[in-house]
């Protein structure tokens, strides 16, 4: 929700009347009346105590850390009340579908505030904040970039990792749309800003300390110049002469290259600069590295396990980078390193006696 805009009025406007509501019975506090449950209570404030690790929708664990206290009071609860609960992990969850019919409602909103707005899309995949793609009109030169930063300023979009800015004419909820558009329209050298030192989502552990990290924004819009021509499939080597910890490659659009990389394999940061730098790379635009753990022929898995695993200023390269003034210039190849790295969280698994216990029992939850 934008920042302002009250939660509960909302509901009222979703369901087409007011929100009905009533003094809650511990604390001076207005309350849904029809709520299935409410919890009173109170926070004292500077009080912390250590909560987690805990399995979140970004599908790895979160870090243990400080977080405020809750002092319940009182629970109250409708007769016959439903708990409302989603299970979060490694997507796709139940919060897909919580999370893509938000988006879908306060899409509008959105637009009314930023008029040259036609769409945008979280990806699921990606844990929500981790990629968001907006396709935009520009009326004048450059406008694209306003309404980027603009974007990033807005309630909890502010916590988005990397945002794609792609034409109006195109699907920003089509991944191989969105890919096709970075493949024609994105130039490293004028297309890419990096916003260091950034606030970061609580559950993003790529950055250099809690709840710090970077953003990028990547304009594939095309406004300003001419598409790119691609005549094929642009790979001209075999990739494993690069190194034989790469086990499996995909090429992407014609000229996006990822590449597999074997489990515990120290030197993914240096093979990452050495294949932006090889000259039999120079056609592509864009190298990524993942994990083994990540099926690279699956889109679903290869999002999430690029999306969440590298920060925007410590995990990319550049064939060639410098500075104009005070101004960083790229050009050439553009790598990400999203390989899982030490000290990041692992990867969320459901325990296996819940599994066989959830399967067992799954018919018997929808009598």
């Amino acid at each position: 929700m934008p920042e302002g805009i009250d939660e509960a009025g909302f509901a009222g406007v979703m369901r087409g009347r007011a929100t009905p509501m009533t003094k809650a019975k511990t604390v001076d506090v207005r309350v849904p009346a029809h709520a299935e449950f409410v919890i009173e209570g109170q926070l004292q404030p500077g009080e912390r105590r250590l909560e987690g690790p805990f399995g979140d929708h970004f599908g790895h664990y979160s870090g243990a850390e400080d977080f405020p206290v809750f002092r319940v009071k009182a629970v109250t609860r409708k007769r016959n009340p439903v708990y409302p609960a989603t299970v979060v992990g490694k997507p796709p969850q139940e919060d897909r579908a919580l999370g893509d019919a938000a988006q879908l409602a306060t899409k509008p909103l959105i637009r009314l505030m930023r008029k040259e707005v036609r769409d945008m899309w979280s990806y699921y995949e990606s844990g929500f904040h981790n990629l968001l793609v907006v396709s935009v009109d520009s009326r004048y030169s450059r406008e694209q970039m306003k309404t980027a930063f603009g974007i990033l300023g807005e309630g909890q979009l502010s916590l988005t990792k990397v945002m794609v800015l792609v034409d109006a004419q195109t699907d920003p909820s089509d991944i191989k749309s969105v890919a096709r558009a970075i493949s024609r329209n994105f130039r490293v050298e004028t297309d890419f800003r990096l916003l260091a030192r950034t606030a970061q989502d609580t559950l993003d552990f790529t950055g250099d300390a809690f709840q710090h990290g970077s953003k990028m924004v990547l304009d594939a819009t095309g406004y300003g110049h001419e598409p790119e021509r691609i005549d094929g499939p642009q790979l001209r080597f075999d990739p494993t002469t690069l190194s034989s910890a790469i086990l499996k490659h995909r090429l992407l659009c014609d000229n996006i290259l990822v590449m597999q990389v074997k489990s515990g394999y120290p030197e993914q940061r240096a093979l990452l600069e050495r294949a932006v730098k090889d000259p039999r790379a120079k056609s592509l635009k864009a190298v990524v590295l993942v994990s083994d753990d990540v099926d690279i022929e699956d889109d679903v898995e290869l999002i999430w396990g690029i999306f969440t695993r590298f920060d925007c200023a410590l995990d990319i390269v550049f064939t060639e980078q410098s500075f104009v003034g005070i101004t960083p210039v790229y050009s050439g190849v553009m790598g990400i390193d999203a390989t899982w790295k030490p000290g990041y969280q692992k990867p969320l698994e459901m325990d296996p006696d819940i599994v066989r216990l959830v399967d067992e029992k799954w018919d018997r939850y929808w009598d």
